[in-house]
């Protein structure tokens, strides 16, 4: 199983004590989640939420957590659903918003957990993501695909000035663990930045989330040439 973090709190990112930001921050939490074949992948990114102001960010000032995991071996699916799960239920829960491109129809290709670990995180949220008013108390979710037609997250990170990477391949069973961690992370990103432009928290002239989670997670993806623009 490969993980990929720059989180010390991994086990419960939302009350950390040694976060990247201030304890107290509100936090968007966003989600691309890979279902190919039998080895689920997902990246969870945390944002955050300025409370009174919409904060103007660059390539070099965007700051933010991450959470990816991926399976190797097939006898790691059932390990790393639970994990995804166990993400999930914490963001709805203490998240202020939650963010995902399609979300609910990426949660559904997912493997299901192993005997005797009910994916209830997973379970609730397919069924939250395609009814939308959000639950009191929980997470407001937001989905970046949920105009008409199949309008891919690529089309509309161009209409918000944000640059993928020219380079990154549809996920599929010969990419390396760690190119899928890659993608998955610029993706979750991208979600993640155009949910709080569309809260009016950010704001910016243009940026490049391939860059961006470069030079945030290189120590562990280095095995990935640098095409980044």
């Amino acid at each position: 199983m490969r993980e990929a973090t720059n989180l010390s709190w991994t086990d419960t990112p939302f009350g950390g004590a040694r976060r990247p930001f201030a304890n107290r921050t509100p936090l968007l939490a966003a989600f691309s989640v890979n279902a190919t074949g039998h080895s689920p992948a997902a990246a969870a990114v945390y944002l955050p939420l300025p409370r009174a102001r919409s904060l103007t960010v660059t390539d070099g000032t965007v700051r933010f957590g991450f959470h990816a995991i991926a399976a190797e071996e097939p006898a790691e699916t059932s390990a790393v659903t639970a994990s995804i799960d166990a993400l999930l239920v914490q963001a709805r829960r203490q998240a202020a918003i939650l963010a995902g491109h399609r979300l609910g129809d990426q949660l559904a290709a997912l493997p299901a957990a192993g005997a005797g670990q009910p994916a209830r995180g997973i379970t609730a949220m397919r069924a939250a993501w395609h009814s939308q008013p959000a639950e009191r108390g929980l997470a407001r979710l937001h989905d970046t695909g949920s105009g008409p037609g199949p309008i891919t997250l690529a089309d509309i990170c161009a209409g918000y000035n944000l640059a993928l990477p020219a380079d990154i391949p549809l996920a599929g069973p010969d990419q390396a663990t760690s190119q899928i961690l890659r993608q998955l992370l610029i993706y979750a990103l991208a979600i993640a930045l155009i949910a709080a432009r569309n809260v009016d928290r950010y704001q910016w002239q243009a940026l490049h989330p391939g860059a961006v989670v470069e030079a945030a997670a290189w120590d562990q993806l280095t095995d990935l040439p640098l095409r980044l623009l």
